[in-house]
């Protein structure tokens, strides 16, 4: 039996343990380097973005959480997302998260708000008449949209003078002038007042 010196032994021992750790280093760095990522694509339709984490094309590691947040333009609403969405936390919340567990294509909805609509009467005494809005001497029920700011305009016939508006006032920009505007922000019925 052939007896290695004690300094030959650890120089031997030191050796082996440097190489198992290179070993496992090499084996860290490769799994390491060859873990997946996936690309994530986003885009949206019209009346939107998607503000997190932008539209374009993004790469995560496999099992990333990625947070998505999608907002609307003035006018326009969020409905859902669709595409690649198996792995998207709710599907219809425009704050959300996907986990990226493959490559995945998505796209954020929106869909024009729902507009509302009032009606506006407009009546007038004897003496004259409301011209605008609609054709010359045309009165009735006109509809516009929320928000919209209607031009009022009244004539009077020869003999009378124009007095005020009555009714619905409260969005009429000057009861006392005979023309005027009203912000349509309900149903409205006015009156244009007419005295000799």
């Amino acid at each position: 039996m052939k007896i290695i010196p004690s300094s030959r032994k650890n120089r031997y021992i030191a050796g082996v343990v440097i190489f198992l750790a290179a070993v496992a280093l090499i084996v860290w760095l490769v799994s390491w380097l060859s873990a997946p990522s996936y690309d994530l694509t986003i885009a949206s339709t019209a009346g939107g973005s998607v503000t997190t984490p932008g539209e374009g094309t993004f790469n995560y590691d496999e099992g990333t959480v990625v947070n998505l947040v999608a907002e609307a333009e003035e006018g326009y609403r969020f409905v859902n997302w669709t595409g690649n969405v198996s792995t998207i936390t709710d599907v219809n919340a425009a704050a959300t998260t996907i986990t990226m567990n493959g490559d995945y294509t998505i796209t954020a909805n929106f869909a024009q708000s729902p507009t509302t609509e009032y009606d506006l009467i407009i009546n007038s005494t004897e003496g004259g008449s409301v011209t605008s809005p609609g054709y010359v001497y045309l009165q009735g029920v006109f509809t516009y949209n929320e928000g919209d700011v209607v031009n009022l305009v009244a004539e009077a016939e020869e003999g009378y003078q124009f007095v005020n508006w009555t009714g619905n006032v409260g969005t009429i920009a000057n009861v006392n002038s005979a023309s005027t505007t009203i912000t349509m922000n309900g149903d409205y019925t006015i009156t244009a007042n007419f005295a000799p």
